[in-house]
């Protein structure tokens, strides 16, 4: 037997950033692009922890998933995790990334894991932002 086919039997095919990619062009109404489809958003993070896993990803909960994002570099513009519960899903995560634009598939294939990370200072982050315009 393979010892090479035993330690990758499990490993998604994709790289994150693929994974999002080819879920975002699926045309799903919970996760989307925004209009120059420099910026994306979700308001289901089960359902994409759901829609990853089925692409292979082992993402369990949203600790997982922030730090899939986290580890490729992904810039979170809000944070719908901090609000109250939401059951009409209306609030929404943004995320942004220099290299993940909609009309350029081949950018968002080259986008690479970091390998060390990096030690911050401790810093209360402020909540949420409502406001409409980091969106446009």
């Amino acid at each position: 037997m393979d010892i090479h086919k035993l330690i990758t039997i499990d490993q998604p095919h994709n790289t994150f950033p693929q994974a999002l990619y080819k879920i975002l062009n699926t045309g799903h109404t919970w996760i989307e692009w925004n209009t120059d489809g420099s910026k994306i958003r979700y308001n289901d993070p089960g359902r994409l922890i759901r829609e990853l896993q089925t692409l292979g990803f082992k993402a369990q909960d949203s600790a997982s998933l922030s730090k899939n994002f986290n580890d490729y570099s992904f810039n979170r513009l809000s944070d719908a995790r901090k609000s109250r519960y939401d059951p009409y899903k209306s609030t929404w995560t943004v995320f942004c990334h220099a290299d993940f634009l909609r009309h350029d598939p081949d950018r968002a294939n080259a986008i690479q894991r970091r390998r060390a990370r990096r030690t911050r200072p401790y810093s209360k982050k402020s909540s949420p932002c409502s406001d409409d315009s980091i969106w446009d």
